[in-house]
């Protein structure tokens, strides 16, 4: 796996924790909404990036590809702190 795209990866689960709450399970959520308007300058590729962490298991959403404002309410939930 690149190194950017780990790196990546923890800059995403920085900012579900960062801008998100504690869901009913405890683990940190966000709306796909929030998170798309607040990694707009610090993520090239938002969803290239959910999709490699969701493939490795340390998030997860509902469907496949996010869409924005079709998918602004979808909750991004971090599965691995």
């Amino acid at each position: 796996m690149s190194v950017n795209v780990t790196g990546e990866i923890e800059v995403l689960k920085a900012a579900i924790k960062e801008h998100g709450s504690l869901n009913i399970d405890g683990k940190s959520s966000v709306s796909y909404g929030i998170l798309f308007d607040k990694t707009a300058n610090t993520l090239e590729a938002l969803n290239g990036t959910l999709r490699a962490a969701k493939r490795q298991k340390k998030i997860s959403f509902d469907g496949e590809l996010l869409m924005m404002p079709r998918d602004k309410d979808v909750q991004v939930v971090l599965l691995e702190e």
